[in-house]
């Protein structure tokens, strides 16, 4: 996404009722019932424009075209190949097409998409009906790969009553941006997941999670109502306002940073997945996510047991735990030790006389 360009190696597909104030390139486009561009439409392969549409400067192909009825072209049409174009259809800038020129009421964009895959069910191959709209959507005269990926990952597919402007990107829903991506402008969607090396010159404002790839720069802030999560080697050149977020270790956010529910760091380990570790309100790192690990021993001596002993009173004690503590031996004074000495010898002399048939005045 230049500034007034979107490029795209692939497939566009834009839904009903969207507004793109920009100029689209791609392979193959297709555009829904009352699409509004205000740009050119550059299509290298096919393009069908759906009734209703307003282009607001020329259109070229680079092989067939279909028009939709009561669709304005303010620019130039100019097709390669044919050109099948409804009633009612104005070009203001003029067309020309090397091929054959149709003018009736072609199928609508949506309906052809529907006869297809209902011809495929017939002919028994649902199974392939994803893989049939890939090919739908290749150029089977071509066979041009990008980077080892199929054709059908590299698509922009705009959902419908979309706005994209210079200002701000409005979707109504989910938002995927895939990996070595440009865009301009500000986002504002429900959820956003973005993959690897994206650049957004803009701020991200979401209902739910917003997750940035690794090696991703953001020239804007981040505000969610969920969860912010971003990878490695990213970098926030604003503030992140969430309910919680997981950062990196690696990843350098220059701007302050809100989490009601907490701040989490993703660290990495040699060889291992990197742990969670939490800051609390202290700015002490607490480790999550792990079992607890047995903390180290010091060389001190390990905890045994106390040897059981022979207590015959209140006061003896064997060899083995002299000066020890015995379990259920309460702490007593002197005096009370004294009396408690005292009762023992005495009641040993009477146990004794009785014994011997002396008795004791």
């Amino acid at each position: 996404m230049e500034t007034n360009m979107i490029t795209v190696e692939g497939d566009v597909i834009i839904g009903n009722h969207s507004s793109i104030q920009y100029c689209i390139s791609g392979d193959t486009v297709i555009m829904g019932e009352g699409v509004a561009v205000s740009g050119d439409v550059i299509a290298c392969s096919d393009a069908r424009i759906d009734m209703w549409s307003k282009i607001g400067s020329g259109v070229k192909v680079g092989r067939n075209a279909y028009l939709g009825e009561f669709v304005t072209i303010d620019g130039k049409l100019i097709v390669a190949g044919d050109l099948d174009v409804g009633k009612e259809v104005k070009i203001k800038g003029g067309f020309e097409a090397k091929g054959w020129i149709v003018v009736r009421n072609p199928v609508p964009v949506i309906m052809f998409l529907l006869l297809y895959i209902r011809e495929m069910m017939r002919l028994g191959k649902g199974e392939e009906v994803e893989k049939a709209l890939e090919e739908l959507f290749d150029d089977s005269g071509e066979e041009e790969e990008f980077d080892g990926k199929e054709p059908g990952e590299k698509v922009l597919i705009i959902p419908a009553d979309a706005k994209i402007s210079p200002e701000a990107i409005e979707v109504s829903g989910e938002a995927i941006i895939g990996s070595n991506c440009y865009l301009i402008g500000n986002l504002r969607v429900q959820t956003i997941e973005a993959g690897e090396a994206l650049t957004l010159k803009g701020s991200i404002n979401s209902e739910g999670n917003i997750i940035i790839g690794e090696n991703s720069t953001v020239y804007g802030s981040l505000v969610s109502k969920g969860q912010v999560n971003i990878g490695r080697n990213s970098r926030v050149f604003g503030g992140i306002r969430a309910d919680s977020v997981i950062l990196h270790e690696k990843a350098i956010v220059d701007g302050t940073i809100k989490a009601p529910a907490g701040v989490s760091f993703l660290r990495e380990a040699a060889g291992e997945k990197p742990p969670l570790a939490d800051v609390n309100a202290l700015g002490k790192v607490l480790m999550v996510g792990l079992e607890k690990q047995p903390e180290s021993k010091t060389e001190e001596e390990p905890v045994k047991a106390v040897e059981p002993a022979d207590i015959d009173s209140l006061i003896k004690t064997g060899p083995k735990v002299k000066n020890g503590f015995v379990p259920g031996m309460e702490k007593k004074s002197a005096r009370t030790r004294s009396l408690a000495r005292t009762r023992h010898f005495s009641g040993s002399r009477t146990r004794k006389r009785q014994g011997t048939g002396e008795h004791q005045s």
